[in-house]
Order: structure tokens, then C-alpha cells, then sequence
């Protein structure tokens, strides 16, 4: 960079929604911290991956090994570029990693690799696999008694007794009936329960029919929701672990973190479109 270079910094005190630069701006603008020593910055570091983008790359700039060495072990980035540009160190152009413009982000991201993807990815390999081991000594030898009452030893292969056939049952029908009863009245369906009828018959028409639930007599107006504004690879989680969907609409902000992992688990619900 030549030295009369200037560019947009931004300070920041925090990371997440109220911070809007602390995520992938793609734009000339740097996010700008400052922390009392490198464990506090090693923490920060941690925060910025979990709110932008599990899993993908970061970087470090000291000339302290043991420093540098907690950092590559203690982030969760599989990509951790030492004393050099970050963008340049990731895709290769000034490390030894693979050349690549697609970047895995491995368990953390929800990605199948965390390697810079490259042409050995795309080979499909035909393997012709011979056994080693054979399947005889894998196999324990299993007792048996014989018809005069001595211990012999089965060989191997032979075929185990079959299981004695599993007595009928289920449920009876009185207890069912129970835990119907139980379930309906828990979402405020309560009739009488008129005589039991015999087999084979049909119950008796009554007089008084069953009261309709005041949910399904008076429906409320449906509510409109909204879409979100902004969402973040952290909210998708969520979404996942809480099994919701997520409403985006045109004018909502995705991460491209949380783009890919809500694609591939299906998370976002596009507002006006049909459900």
C-alpha cells in the first residue's frame, strides 16, 4: 500500500446488531478496535466469527509464536493467515494454501469441507478395495449346547435360534379413549361423553350437540406479520434450534453466512409468497 493511502476507519466499542460494521461490509470501510492486550483481542476476534461467519478466515499479525499459536488454536476459523493480507493470504496468492476463490467452512459453517475448494474436489475417484482383514476373525464364536446336554462350539456362520414370537398387545381401548380426552380438553374442546354404544352400532343422536369451541366459533382477524430486517448467520441458528422459520421480505438484510446455512436447512419464509 503506498504510503499516502487513505482509507475509512470506523471505531467500534462492540459486536452485533447495534454495530452494523462489525459484520462483512463489503464496501472501503475498516471496523477499528482497540483492547487492553492480545487475550482480550483473541475474544473479540471470537465474537466477530460467531456473529459474521463460523468457520471461515481470520488473521494475525505478531512476531510472538506462543501468541500466535493460541490464536490458531482458540478461533473458530479453519483459515488463520499469519503476518500477511488476509484476503490475499486466504485465497492463496501469498501462502501455501490452495489457490481458490471458494472457501470451505467446514463443521463450524455448516459446510461438508473446510479447504480452499480446488480442482481435487471435483475428481470423481473409482476405488477397487481388497480385503485385508478377513470376516471370520472379526466374528466371535458363539456357545451352543448340543442335543445330549455337552458344550459345543458353534462354527462360524451358523444361524442363531429365531426369537420366540412377541406376545399381541397395545393400547386398551378405554385408556385411549383417556388420552384423547386429555389432548382435546388441552386445546379447549370439552363435550359430554354420551352412553357407551355396543359394537357394531351407531350412538343415538343427541339433543344437545356438542358446544363448538369459542376459537372455532369467532375467528379472530389473522395477523400480519413482518418481515425481519437484518438477519445474521447467529439468528438462523436459532430458527434451527428453536425448528421456526424465518420471514424475509425484499428489503431484508442476509448475511451471506446466513444465506447459505438457511438455504441448506431451509429456514427462510419470503413474505407474500404462499406457505
Amino acid at each position: 500500500m503506498a504510503p499516502a493511502t487513505r482509507v475509512l476507519i470506523a471505531e467500534l466499542a462492540g459486536v452485533g446488531r447495534d454495530y452494523p460494521l462489525s459484520i462483512e461490509k463489503l464496501c472501503p470501510v475498516l471496523s477499528f478496535y482497540v483492547v487492553a492486550d492480545w487475550r482480550e483481542g483473541c475474544e473479540r476476534c471470537k465474537q466477530i466469527l460467531r456473529y459474521g461467519g463460523m468457520g471461515h478466515t481470520m488473521a494475525i499479525h505478531s512476531r510472538n509464536d506462543d501468541i500466535i499459536l493460541q490464536f490458531g488454536l482458540k478461533k473458530p476459523a479453519f483459515r488463520i493467515v499469519v503476518n500477511t493480507p488476509t484476503t490475499l493470504g486466504s485465497i492463496g496468492l501469498t501462502t501455501g494454501l490452495d489457490p481458490s476463490m471458494t472457501l470451505g467452512c467446514g463443521g463450524y459453517g455448516g459446510n461438508i469441507t473446510s479447504d480452499n475448494i480446488s480442482p481435487k474436489h471435483l475428481l470423481n475417484i473409482k476405488r477397487l478395495a481388497y480385503e485385508t482383514t478377513p470376516v471370520a476373525t472379526l466374528r466371535p464364536v458363539a456357545s451352543a449346547t448340543g442335543s445330549a446336554g455337552t458344550g459345543q462350539a458353534a462354527p462360524p456362520g451358523l444361524p442363531r435360534a429365531p426369537a420366540p414370537p412377541r406376545p399381541p398387545g397395545g393400547v386398551p381401548a378405554a385408556s385411549l379413549a383417556r388420552r384423547i380426552d386429555e389432548f382435546l380438553a388441552s386445546r379447549g374442546y370439552t363435550a359430554p361423553r354420551g352412553p357407551a354404544t355396543a359394537p357394531g352400532t351407531s350412538p343415538a343422536p343427541s339433543s344437545n350437540p356438542a358446544p363448538v369451541p369459542a376459537a372455532a366459533a369467532a375467528k379472530p382477524d389473522p395477523v400480519v406479520e413482518k418481515p425481519t430486517d437484518f438477519v445474521c448467520e447467529d439468528d438462523v441458528r436459532q430458527a434451527m434450534r428453536q425448528n421456526r422459520k424465518i420471514l424475509v421480505g425484499d428489503r431484508t438484510i442476509v448475511t451471506p453466512a446466513a444465506r447459505d446455512l438457511a438455504e441448506q436447512h431451509r429456514i427462510f419464509v419470503q413474505a407474500g409468497w404462499p406457505r
